[in-house]
């Protein structure tokens, strides 16, 4: 990672690869990157959640991550450091701003939350044009966490899996801390998965439009990680509405508009069901 403003350490999680990422370091880094290899692939959360720990075991002041897929412009750093909410205690997140391979701003990864824990959008095109913007939720693309921040809350949560892992994490952080966007520091996301796009309302009665059953994984996930973290910060009288919310629209069409109906049901039930009694962890494999 070229920057301007050099890194005090770069710490690599190797979530149990087999295709000779930890070899590559070495002949390509050398010493100069810390590598560490999980035993078991646990998911993004587990890894991030080693990431956040090891850093701060290590006494950083400041960590700053970032997917594999994610390049960081050559003075992106530089313009979190030099922005004056970095010394500044009470602000306990900074961001840096997620352009596409296009380098169009991704300023849907940026948000806000309602009283029902829904999102609402935290960043517009006009406000890109300000040193800081708050936010209160975005992914592991480019965020820096202060060490007290982490004092404060605690780490990540690693038993999530994959999703609402990073959304969690930085609206506790802002619940404490001022969370901000910082635009001029940039990062590209180089590959982000998405199910394939439906053109037309008709498309939903195709059996291979949407979600491939071979991907249904990522819905378990989905619904359960949902129901786990947004009934965990509303009220207790809301959280009926989190599930009736939550469910309608993955069980409609699993019902009308997918093959493997019935496979896709129970797989929603299991996820509904962990999701409430906060069973967690890797329970359906990709």
């Amino acid at each position: 990672m070229q920057q301007v403003r050099p890194l005090d350490e770069i710490l690599v999680i190797d979530n149990a690869s087999t295709d000779g990422t930890g070899e590559m370091l070495v002949r390509k880094y050398g010493n100069k990157v810390t590598h560490v290899r999980l035993d078991e692939n646990l998911g993004g959360s587990a890894g991030f959640y080693e990431g956040f720990r090891l850093a701060y075991e290590k006494e950083h002041d400041w960590i700053w991550v970032m997917d594999d897929d994610v390049e960081a412009l050559p003075d992106a750093l530089k313009e979190l450091t030099e922005s004056p909410s970095f010394s500044d205690p009470s602000v306990g997140l900074l961001s840096s701003l997620v352009l596409d391979t296009d380098l169009k701003p991704q300023i849907g990864s940026y948000k806000r939350f309602n009283r029902l824990m829904d999102t609402v959008p935290a960043v517009s095109e006009e406000s890109l044009t300000r040193s800081l913007v708050p936010i209160e939720a975005a992914g592991f693309l480019g965020v820096m966490v202060r060490r007290e921040a982490i004092s404060t809350v605690g780490l990540p949560l690693r038993d999530l899996f994959i999703y609402w892992d990073d959304t969690e994490f930085i609206y506790r952080i802002s619940r404490r801390f001022k969370a901000f966007l910082v635009p001029s520091s940039k990062v590209i996301h180089r590959n982000v998965w998405a199910p394939p796009r439906r053109r037309r309302f008709s498309d939903l009665w195709k059996q291979d439009s949407g979600v491939p059953f071979a991907q249904s994984w990522r819905t378990y996930y989905v619904v359960r990680n949902t129901i786990f973290v947004r009934t965990r910060y509303v009220k207790p009288w809301i959280a009926p509405f989190i599930l009736a919310k939550t469910l309608l629209k993955p069980v409609g069409v699993a019902v009308f508009f997918r093959d493997h109906k019935l496979a896709r049901c129970k797989l929603l039930c299991q996820a509904t069901i962990d999701g409430i009694w906060g069973r967690l962890g890797k329970r359906v494999s990709p």
